[in-house]
């Protein structure tokens, strides 16, 4: 209790923007976590005709995704494959799925190098999604079979890099505590209210209007209502299944906790010996923190679900990664400020690198795999193209021009010198973080408020996005995945995994909002109209 005061008060000093919201979610969380039992019967899924034939066509396609959403939205199993993956007790090398991740990593790699030589001002990982997305789809038309040959050979990897991308946010969370304060307590209230506000607003605004689109096209059956994975009892009550197994086995944890225990022990001899000025302790330390980082999150997963439906556990596990590296400083002789510097140093050399460094870099081939979930449902992602093009101006149009109305409206920032650069830094919060920083520094806003804000978005997103579409009974699973998706960014693409036909929506969505906002903003006559409005 006395680390966790005396790691608030160093933040209070330092960003009392960050405690101030970070209370709030938690707040807002508790109170969301009762949920009526209407909106209970009213989750998940709605089965629709004209999805049902597309679906019967990639029935081959849906059985591999399946290991990637183990819980299908309405989608047909093969009897011959189990709904339930052998138990073992102990952990074994995934050799396929590491192949698939060194083949991510490479992609995104090679893009980058290329983007790099031609002077290409664009996030490789957003690059080399669609680079790859696209060659698939040329691919299959070219050699038929070709493309879901490659397919098959990355899924597995997009299956680890998804169950783990939550935890490649930690470090965008922890380095937190360095942003600058954006004043007094009235005007953290405002940011707040302009994140949320602007959150609830861009996610309704793209549903009904994708849900009105999707109607006019016929593709929305009025007549049949949505349902969820329950069972009728005789007498017609709704059973709800029993509670879904943890999302990490005891063999993970074990393994993390071993691994954290074992390079802290070394790490802190290492630091007080003689050998701490050696090349190979910088590594150590990392090695540790990471391990560290990974077991902090699978804890907070692992959490009772009452808990986890209130608190994200990215929000647990980083607030566990602060006692951590406060308890390290303290033993090291650093203060916490030092600690979370030697966490995210800005750099990927072997000798240099932290942890945070590493998880960051780890996002890179997670975007690229997007690629893969969205080929795994490319025939409703090519007949929707109208529609997911429409979301993708409501979402950027709407986010740029929306938040500075209302960021304008209320008076943030008051009467300071720094309430339009304040206002300007709120106008990324739907674009994810990799363009979100060069979009910030094109308008004139502080990059540091502006990751600030977009990494708190994602995790209202994440929490709650589908919890508000499940409020108003947005059952379509085209109209969730494109609302989140150009909404709340990566975190709340992550968090539509376990609805498998959601999910390349929301990873598209979240792609085409990011470079629509990016593409606006460089349009002088944009540019100058959203700046205008902040004044």
């Amino acid at each position: 209790m006395k680390t966790m005061t005396n790691i608030t008060k160093q933040c209070r000093k330092r960003n009392p923007l960050l405690v101030t919201l970070l209370i709030a979610v938690a707040i807002v969380g508790g109170v969301s976590a009762i949920r009526s039992p209407s909106s209970i019967q009213q989750q998940y899924t709605q089965t629709q005709r004209h999805y049902h034939q597309s679906r019967q066509e990639e029935e081959e396609q849906q059985q591999l995704y399946s290991v990637i959403a183990s819980t299908p939205r309405g989608g047909k199993i093969d009897k011959k494959t189990p709904s339930t993956p052998p138990t073992t007790s102990a952990l074994s090398f995934p050799t396929d799925a590491a192949v698939g991740t060194v083949a991510l990593t490479l992609i995104e790699r090679i893009v980058n190098k290329v983007f790099v030589q031609f002077g290409v001002q664009f996030p490789a990982q957003l690059g080399g999604c669609g680079i790859l997305f696209f060659f698939l789809i040329i691919a299959d038309v070219v050699k038929p079979g070709s493309g879901t040959s490659i397919f098959k050979v990355l899924q597995p990897g997009t299956t680890l890099l998804t169950k783990w991308l939550p935890v490649f946010f930690v470090p965008g969370l922890a380095m937190l505590p360095l942003a600058p304060s954006v004043g007094s307590g009235l005007e953290v209230a405002k940011v707040l209210l302009v994140t949320i506000i602007g959150f609830v607003y861009t996610l309704y605004s793209v549903a009904y209007s994708v849900l009105f689109l999707r109607k006019l096209e016929g593709k929305v059956d009025p007549t049949i209502t949505a349902t969820i994975e329950t069972q009728k009892d005789k007498k017609g009550s709704a059973t709800v299944e029993s509670s879904p197994p943890k999302p990490f086995g005891d063999a993970t944890m074990d393994l993390l906790l071993k691994t954290s225990i074992i390079t802290g022990i070394a790490n802190f001899v290492t630091q007080k010996s003689s050998l701490s000025d050696a090349s190979w302790a910088t590594s150590l330390q990392t090695l540790f923190f990471l391990a560290a980082t990974f077991a902090n999150y699978v804890s907070a997963a692992r959490l009772p679900s009452a808990f986890t439906k209130a608190v994200h556990p990215l929000l647990t596990s980083t607030v566990m990664t602060w006692v951590l590296l406060y308890v390290y400083g303290t033993a090291t002789g650093a203060d916490f400020i030092e600690s979370i510097k030697t966490y995210k140093t800005g750099s990927l050399a072997w000798n240099a690198a932290g942890a945070g460094d590493l998880l960051l870099f780890c996002l890179g081939p997670s975007v690229v795999s997007f690629a893969v979930s969205m080929f795994s449902r490319k025939k409703l992602l090519l007949e929707n193209l109208k529609i997911v093009v429409a979301a993708m101006l409501i979402s950027s149009v709407g986010g740029l021009f929306g938040t500075a109305f209302f960021a304008k409206l209320i008076r943030l920032g008051g009467t300071s010198g720094n309430a339009l650069l304040i206002r300007l830094s709120m106008l990324t919060r739907n674009i994810t973080t990799s363009l979100a920083i060069p979009v910030t520094q094109l308008l004139g806003g502080d990059v540091s408020i502006a990751v600030v804000v977009v990494v708190l978005t994602g995790i209202i997103g994440a929490q709650y996005g589908k919890r508000l579409l499940d409020l108003v009974n947005i059952q379509d699973p085209i109209t969730r995945g494109l609302a989140v998706g150009s909404a709340a960014q990566g975190l709340g693409v992550s968090s539509m995994v376990n609805e498998a036909d959601a999910f390349p929506f929301a990873a598209m969505a979240m792609a085409l909002t990011a470079v629509a906002g990016t593409i606006l903003v460089a349009v002088p006559s944009v540019k100058d109209a959203v700046v205008s409005l902040c004044v």
